[in-house]
């Protein structure tokens, strides 16, 4: 696309040239007037030429949409729902929140960032590296205990459950956070702390679990909807309120688009499929611990 824009620049220079050397001439006949209307011709449809160009290039320009990898299956099935979705150019990257916020903080070309947490928006928020008053809860995560081996009825079961149990690492993921606080809720931290098997996330976590490698573990309920899996959905007031907070990169050169994609993932219509994919809305009332002190 690059190549075509040179090309009809340079053109339209020479023609342009050639057209007031015409022009300026003391003299000119017949000839070089229908010379001098053909070349007119030909740099308008050169221009027109360059304007389309410049609007197809401008039109299927990538959206690049920066995704925690736990939410990114989400992201996709919402998307399906995206209004004229045929006519944008959307790019999915996803990767672990804390790898993304340091891309972008390096300069990386996303135009929108979901994060998994609300630390890290934040923190770009205070880098002064997104859109002004961009950064927006889009949905809370919640945790469920979950067993591939075993039935589960009640989360009495881990009162006496003395086998390993798998959860994302505390001290970098947010749904590990969110995993301790309701250990230390039931009083079981004390206890569980000496049997765990941490995952660097929540997606190594389910997948420890879902191997059968780890007998019993605390996952996102988002991954059990999806993979259509029975768990035990630990109540919310356990543990602070997982705030995925989503901003857009101030670098953007597709703000107006970008809004267009931040206003739809907040829409009635798809916080309410959000809910059915194992999370609650932003503006959920059950979320009731403050998010905002999370820098997980």
């Amino acid at each position: 696309m690059q190549a075509i824009v040179h090309v009809t620049l340079s053109r339209t220079l020479i023609l342009s040239s050639i057209y007031f050397s015409i022009v300026l001439m003391p003299k000119y006949t017949p000839k070089s007037r229908h010379l001098l209307n053909v070349l007119l011709l030909i740099m308008l449809a050169l221009q027109a030429s360059f304007t389309l160009a410049f609007e197809q290039q401008k039109q299927f320009k990538p959206l690049r949409i920066a995704v925690a990898a736990n939410f990114a299956p989400a992201l996709r099935i919402l998307l399906e729902d995206l209004p004229n979705k045929e006519h944008i150019n959307l790019q999915i990257i996803s990767a672990a929140t804390g790898t993304l916020y340091q891309q972008i903080k390096h300069g990386a070309p996303f135009d929108i960032f979901l994060s998994a947490d609300a630390a890290r928006p934040i923190l770009l928020e205070q880098e002064a590296l997104i859109i002004e008053k961009s950064r927006k809860t889009y949905a809370y995560g919640q945790i469920a205990l979950w067993s591939a081996t075993q039935k589960l009825t009640s989360l009495d079961v881990l009162n006496d459950y003395t086998g390993n149990l798998a959860m994302a690492n505390p001290d970098i993921a947010p749904y590990g956070k969110a995993a301790k606080q309701a250990l230390e809720y039931l009083s079981l931290w004390s206890q569980a702390k000496f049997q765990l098997i941490t995952g660097i996330n929540i997606s190594q976590t389910f997948q420890q679990v879902r191997s059968q490698a780890v007998p019993l573990g605390i996952v996102a309920y988002s991954q059990l909807k999806m993979n259509q899996y029975q768990g035990l959905l630990i109540p919310a007031e356990y543990y602070q309120g997982i705030s995925q907070q989503m901003v857009i990169i101030k670098t953007s050169q597709q703000l107006e688009l970008a809004q267009q994609i931040t206003d739809f993932i907040l829409q009635a219509s798809s916080q309410d499929k959000l809910e059915e994919l194992g999370y609650l809305a932003a503006n959920s009332p059950q979320a009731i611990r403050n998010p905002e002190t999370s820098h997980d």
